[in-house]
C-alpha cells in the first residue's frame, strides 16, 4: 500500500468521525518519519487524549494493547479496533481479571460477543474458572449466564464444566426441571441423566401419568425408552381397556416399534382373532398381515386361520388375487399349504393357463410344482406337439427337460433313425 493511499483512508477516517484532527495530524507525521506507510505506530507517535467525554486516545490504546503483548498496530488495525468498539479501559479491566487474549483477534473476538467485565467476574463468582477465550465466548453464545449457573447450585448440581454447562443449557435443562424430576423421585440423577431425559422431552406430566397407568417404579433407561418409542399414557390406557393389563416396559416397546396400535387389535378381534397374546401382534405386524388381508381371505373361505396361517401366507406372497385366479382355473379344493407350495414355486395363473392350452389338463399341486422345478416350459411342449409328440406324460416331458432332449435334438435323431421313433426309445 502507497503513502498516498494510507493518507486518504486516514482523511476519510476523519470524515467518519472516527478519529479526530489532531490524531490524524499525529498519523500523517509519523508516516512522513517513517517513510514507511504500513508499519506498526509506537504510542508516542500518537496524539493525545480527545476532549470528547472520557473517550479513550488512540495513545492510550494502543499503550493497553502493548501492555497485552499487542506489540504491532498498523493503520489497518486502527480501523478495526474503531468498528469493534475496543478501548483501552476494556483491555486492562479484562486483564486484571486474568484474562490474557493472545492477539487483536481475540481480543475482537471477546468484543464482538459482548464479553463484559461483569460477566467473567460473575463467572468466577459461580467457580467457573481457568476458561480461554473461545471457552468465554462459546458460552456466552449459548446463553449460560452466571444466573442460569447459580440456580443450578441450588439444586446442588456443581463443579460442572464449560462443556456440561453448555451442554445442560442447549438441552434446556433448567432448575425447574431439575425441581420437577426431583418432585418425581428422581433425586440423584448425573448430568448425562438431565440431558438424556430432557432430550426425549420426559416431563413430569409424562412420569404422572405413566403412574397413573400402573408404571410405577419406573428407572431412567426404561423412562427414556418408552418415550422415544412414542408410548404415551394415552396408548397404555387404550390397550387396558382392550384387555391387556399384565404388560411390562418392554412389552409396551415391543408393541409401539412395531406400529401395533389399539386400533389394529379392534379390528383384528373383530375379525375373530381375539385373546392374542403381544408375540402374536407383533408377528402379524411385522409381517404386514392387515385387517384388510384378513378379510380378503374370510372372503374366499379362509376363515379359521390361525395367526401362523396368515403369516405364512403374507410371507410368500398369497395375494387374494392370486388365490382368486387359480380358483377361476377350476383349482378350487387347495388348502393354504398348496397356495404356498404353488406361490414359492413360481407356478403362476398364466404358467397353468398355458399349459392347460397345450393339453396339460387335470394336473395336481405336485404335478405343477414338477414340470416349473425342471424347467418343462410351455415352450418346449408346444414344440414338442408340434412334432407330433401330443400325448406326453409330466414324467417323461420333465425327463426330455432334465436330459436336454430339445426339439432340435429329436429332428436330429428322427432324421437318423426314422420318424417313427419314440420318446420312450429317446430315453432309453
Amino acid at each position: 500500500m502507497n503513502g498516498q493511499k494510507e493518507r486518504l483512508m486516514v482523511l476519510d477516517m476523519i470524515a467518519e468521525g472516527k478519529i479526530t484532527a489532531e490524531e490524524a495530524e499525529a498519523l500523517f507525521k509519523a508516516m512522513e518519519d517513517t517513510g514507511e506507510p504500513s508499519v506498526a505506530y509506537p504510542p508516542e507517535m500518537v496524539a493525545p487524549p480527545p476532549s470528547n467525554g472520557g473517550r479513550s486516545s488512540s495513545k492510550d490504546l494502543i499503550a493497553a494493547l502493548k501492555e497485552a503483548r499487542v506489540d504491532q498496530v498498523t493503520l489497518s488495525d486502527m480501523q478495526e479496533l474503531q468498528g469493534h468498539r475496543l478501548t483501552a479501559e476494556y483491555i486492562r479491566e479484562i486483564r486484571s481479571l486474568g484474562l490474557e487474549p493472545d492477539g487483536l483477534e481475540e481480543w475482537f473476538n471477546l468484543r464482538d460477543h459482548d464479553i463484559t467485565p461483569r460477566y467473567v467476574r460473575d463467572l468466577r463468582e459461580m467457580g467457573i474458572t481457568g476458561f480461554d477465550v473461545d471457552e468465554l465466548t462459546e458460552l456466552k453464545d449459548h446463553g449460560v449466564s452466571a444466573k442460569y449457573i447459580a440456580t443450578l447450585h441450588e439444586m446442588g448440581v456443581k463443579d460442572l464444566e464449560v462443556e456440561e454447562l453448555i451442554e445442560l443449557s442447549d438441552n434446556d435443562v433448567s432448575a425447574k426441571y431439575i425441581a420437577e424430576l426431583r418432585q418425581a423421585g428422581y433425586k440423584n440423577l448425573d448430568i448425562d441423566d438431565l440431558i438424556r431425559l430432557s432430550q426425549h422431552d420426559v416431563s413430569l406430566r409424562y412420569i404422572t401419568e405413566l403412574r397413573e397407568q400402573g408404571l410405577t417404579d419406573l428407572d431412567v433407561d426404561e423412562i427414556i425408552e418408552l418415550s422415544s418409542h412414542g408410548i404415551s399414557p394415552k396408548y397404555i390406557g387404550a390397550l387396558k381397556r382392550l384387555g391387556f393389563k399384565d404388560f411390562d416396559t418392554e412389552d409396551l416397546i415391543e408393541l409401539g416399534s412395531h406400529g401395533i396400535s389399539p386400533k389394529f387389535i379392534a379390528e383384528l378381534e373383530k375379525l375373530g382373532l381375539k385373546n392374542l397374546d403381544i408375540e402374536d401382534l407383533v408377528e402379524l405386524g411385522t409381517h404386514g398381515v392387515s385387517p384388510e388381508f384378513i378379510a380378503e381371505m374370510h372372503k374366499l373361505g379362509f376363515k379359521d386361520l390361525d395367526v401362523d396361517d396368515l403369516v405364512e401366507l403374507a410371507n410368500h406372497g398369497v395375494s387374494h388375487q392370486f388365490i382368486g385366479e387359480l380358483r377361476g382355473l377350476g383349482l378350487k379344493d387347495l388348502n393354504a399349504e398348496n397356495f404356498i407350495e404353488l406361490r414359492d414355486h413360481d407356478v403362476t395363473p398364466n404358467f397353468i393357463k398355458s399349459m392347460r392350452e397345450l393339453g396339460l389338463k387335470d394336473l395336481d399341486v405336485d404335478e405343477w410344482v414338477e414340470l416349473r422345478n425342471h424347467n418343462v416350459t410351455p415352450r418346449l411342449v408346444r414344440e414338442l406337439r408340434e412334432m407330433g409328440f401330443k400325448e406326453l406324460e409330466v414324467d417323461e416331458l420333465v425327463e426330455l427337460s432334465d436330459r436336454r432332449v430339445t426339439p432340435r435334438f429329436l429332428r436330429e435323431m428322427r432324421e437318423q433313425y426314422g420318424k417313427d421313433l419314440t420318446i420312450s426309445q429317446l430315453l432309453e
